[in-house]
Parts: structure tokens; C-alpha cells; sequence
């Protein structure tokens, strides 16, 4: 396989969204952007011979599928075995994982609130998601040639792609020296925020959550159809709190650094109106934490 280049053009058009990141990379930047804590369920087969059959068009189906059930169960919170139904009516045996990250959240601009312009407005505090662009942190990397060539793909992208951009994938591997050093730092936060995302799931057992707004995994499953749960990030900092991972001073700091910022951004006034009652609701309640 040949080499594969890519260089950011800075033409701001992947910054359409707001990023989804890591417990730990909430905390870092609860000064710039609005967090609410996200449950997703994702599955996937106990069998290698399942995968294969779900996905056969790929050429390393095997490389792929235990490289992505390595990576996905180091950023789980929890995982469980489950049978569900196949298209032919037989039973699959599949392993369900409960993801924990935290999601901006998204005022329906279509850009991310740290974008100034076309550049990046905190490009030296960016997360993980976008220190790895045009790939991701999580995603396996015996898919990186298929997932570089549906970025740059994306219609109106402006991507560097010739033989003057940095190689980024050589034979298939990932050869961008930062972009491997990202994805070893955001494995070692996963495994730093493992108790964490274990305290988190704890409490969300029922009646033990003592009145934090946080789903059960009932809640959640019963959910999955539709997609990802959110709730308020000031509940997984209570947490991190009382399991004695973070101080009681800095998850009041936490909370007090994204008032500021749900403030500013009602004064923008740019949200769509449905983000715009997320951030008046989150308003009152981490008024309300702060005794305000």
C-alpha cells in the first residue's frame, strides 16, 4: 500500500460540530465549552465469524475486529454479555459497553464555538478528537487507510493530499509521530478515568444515584434505540467528588468556570432555541449548586 498524506488547510469546514471528549479533557477545558456528561451503549460480537459476516467487505476483518474490541473496552465504563437476534432469527452473542465522554454542547451553528474564523481558537488546548483529525483516537487503526480516504472524500473539505503534505499512513499505520503520540496520551487518560467512569456507573444504580440526575442503565438501554443519553456534567464531577478523585474546592471551581461560560453564551445569543432552554436550565442548576 502507498503512502498516504494529508495536511490541514485550515479551511474550518471538519469544525462543524461540537467535539465529544474525555472526562478528564471536560475538566481541562469547562472554561471554554459547555459539557453534558454523554451515556452511549455500543455492541459487538463475541465472535470474530459474526463480525465478519456484518462486515464483508473488509479485507482485515480479523486485524480490525480485535484491535477495535481492545480499544473499546479500555474507554468503557462497563460492559455485559448480551443475546440478541440476528437477520436470520438466530441468537448472537454479543458484549455491550457503556461509553462515558463528554459532549459539547451544540448550539446548532454548525461550528464549534472555539473556531475563530477558520482557526481554531484554543489550538494548543484542542482535545484528543481533534489533535487526531483526520482520523480519531478511538477508532482502530487497521481501518485508518478507509477512514482517511472518507475524510478527505468529505465534499467541500479542502484537504492537502499531494506529494507536498506530510505522510501520514505508511503501508497501512498510522507514521505521524503526533498523531500516534495523541492516541498513547488518550489511552493513558482512559485508564486514569477508569475509577471515575466506574464511581459513575455505580451511582447509577437504582436508588443510589442521591438525587444526582443520572439515568439508571435500565434508563439507558431503554434509550439505545434512539441513541445517546445526556444528563449534567455537574453530576459526574459530584461524583468524581464523593469517591475522593477530585476536591470538593476544585468540582465547585468546575462548576463555577461553566456558569460562566452558560453565561456567555446566553448573552451571545447565537443558540437555536432548543440548546438556548438546555443552557437557561443549566443556568438554574448550577446557580442552585453554588447556592446563587
Amino acid at each position: 500500500m502507498l503512502a498516504q498524506r494529508f495536511a490541514c488547510t485550515q479551511c474550518g469546514l471538519c469544525c462543524n460540530r461540537a467535539p465529544e471528549v474525555e472526562l478528564s479533557e471536560a475538566a481541562a477545558l469547562a472554561d471554554v465549552f459547555v459539557f453534558r456528561l454523554m451515556l452511549l451503549l455500543h455492541r459487538l460480537p463475541r465472535g470474530l465469524g459474526e463480525y465478519r459476516k456484518r462486515h464483508p467487505q473488509l479485507e482485515n476483518a480479523a486485524e480490525t475486529y480485535f484491535e477495535h474490541k481492545r480499544f473499546v473496552t479500555a474507554y468503557a465504563a462497563h460492559k455485559r454479555p448480551v443475546r440478541t437476534r440476528g437477520p436470520d432469527g438466530g441468537v448472537v452473542e454479543e458484549t455491550e459497553y457503556l461509553m462515558l465522554t463528554a459532549l459539547t454542547l451544540d448550539r446548532g451553528t454548525g461550528r464549534c464555538s472555539a473556531l475563530e474564523g477558520t482557526r481554531c481558537g484554543i489550538y494548543e488546548r484542542r482535545p484528543f478528537a481533534c489533535r487526531t483529525v483526520p482520523l480519531h483516537y478511538t477508532a482502530a487503526e487497521a481501518g485508518a487507510a478507509r477512514d482517511l480516504a472518507a475524510f478527505v472524500a468529505t465534499p467541500g473539505y479542502a484537504c492537502e493530499t499531494g506529494d507536498g503534505a506530510p505522510v501520514v499512513l505508511e503501508a497501512g499505520r498510522i507514521a505521524d509521530p503526533q498523531m500516534r503520540q495523541a492516541r498513547a496520551d488518550a489511552l493513558a487518560m482512559a485508564h486514569a478515568d477508569a475509577r471515575w467512569k466506574q464511581a459513575i456507573v455505580q451511582r447509577m444504580k437504582p436508588g443510589a444515584a442521591g438525587g444526582l440526575p443520572l439515568p439508571t442503565l435500565a434508563q439507558v438501554e431503554a434509550n439505545a434505540a434512539r441513541g445517546a443519553l445526556t444528563t449534567s456534567m455537574r453530576a459526574a464531577w459530584q461524583v468524581a467528588v464523593d469517591a475522593g478523585l477530585m476536591a470538593a474546592a476544585d468540582g465547585r471551581a468546575l462548576v463555577q468556570a461553566q456558569l460562566a461560560v452558560i453565561e456567555r453564551e446566553l448573552a451571545l445569543g447565537s443558540a437555536a432555541p432548543e440548546p438556548r432552554q438546555t443552557l437557561l436550565e443549566m443556568r438554574t442548576e448550577y446557580r442552585h449548586a453554588l447556592g446563587l
